[in-house]
């Protein structure tokens, strides 16, 4: 296993790690990662004043992975979920299910870009180098239909759930809406990208549901949705940045590292 764990761990300059976040660092895993230059992105949701690296695959220099602090929010919000059905829509190269699983989840992830032999070359020879591919099925299809039949299949409802699928409406909303359906009754739902307004309508559906919802103050700004027994993880953003929120996000409760109370939901409406 080429990985490393543990307080001491070292990361480049550049990145961020909330405190209290237990630390790890899979880049060995993933050896076509590189610190790509934020000001080339024309992704027109990409927050660009935000100081944290920006990674993606050399191989694909445009798609970035979820930045250092926001790998370390999933992996420390699965070591809260341990013992539970997870899945994951949307994966490309592996990065964040790489994150998920070395948390000890087992993991279905359901991505249509698996279907292409390269990809899914690489994402299992990274999961392979971390030595958790066996906690992992990939599945080369598309969500919600492939969610939907996978539940209906199986009956396996979800305890942890991260969606960072389909950006453009009306994916998140209808992902939104098949999670809603197969999550446990005691689950977590995280989210990646919600500076985009199109993206958060699948959160927004959520609260819509009775759902507890937060914020996480990142690159590009991670959320979470809630209910049952599950208590969220808590983030403290980087005291380096001045923060803001898009319009679209300003009802929302921002995690500052204390624990949360219920709440930003709405019944049904």
């Amino acid at each position: 296993m080429y990985v490393e764990t543990g307080d001491d761990v070292q990361f480049p300059a550049g990145d961020y790690v909330s405190a209290g976040l237990r630390r790890i660092k899979p880049d060995a895993c993933f050896p076509f990662m590189a610190i790509r230059d934020r000001s080339r992105i024309t992704w027109p949701f990409y927050r660009k004043w935000v100081p944290h690296n920006f990674r993606s695959d050399r191989r694909s220099p445009n798609v970035g992975f979820v930045s250092r602090d926001e790998a370390h929010v999933l992996y420390n919000a699965a070591l809260l979920c341990q013992n539970v059905p997870a899945l994951e829509i949307g994966c490309w190269m592996g990065w964040s299910a790489c994150h998920l699983a070395l948390a000890g989840l087992t993991l279905d992830v359901i991505d249509p870009l698996l279907s292409h032999p390269e990809i899914d070359r690489s994402v299992r020879t990274s999961l392979v180098s971390a030595g958790v591919l066996q906690r992992v099925h990939l599945i080369p299809e598309a969500s919600p239909a492939a969610v939907m039949r996978l539940h209906q299949a199986t009956s396996r409802r979800w305890g942890f759930i991260f969606v960072d699928g389909n950006h453009e409406r009306p994916g998140p909303l209808n992902d939104a809406i098949a999670v809603n359906q197969v999550a446990a009754d005691d689950a977590m739902v995280l989210y990646h990208d919600l500076n985009s307004p199109e993206v958060a309508e699948g959160l927004n559906y959520l609260r819509d549901h009775g759902w507890d919802t937060m914020i996480y103050q990142t690159a590009q700004i991670m959320g979470v949705a809630w209910r049952g027994a599950i208590e969220p993880l808590q983030h403290t953003p980087d005291p380096a940045v001045e923060w803001s929120l898009p319009d679209h996000l300003s009802g929302y409760r921002v995690s500052t590292g204390a624990k949360a109370e219920r709440g930003n939901r709405r019944r049904n409406v």
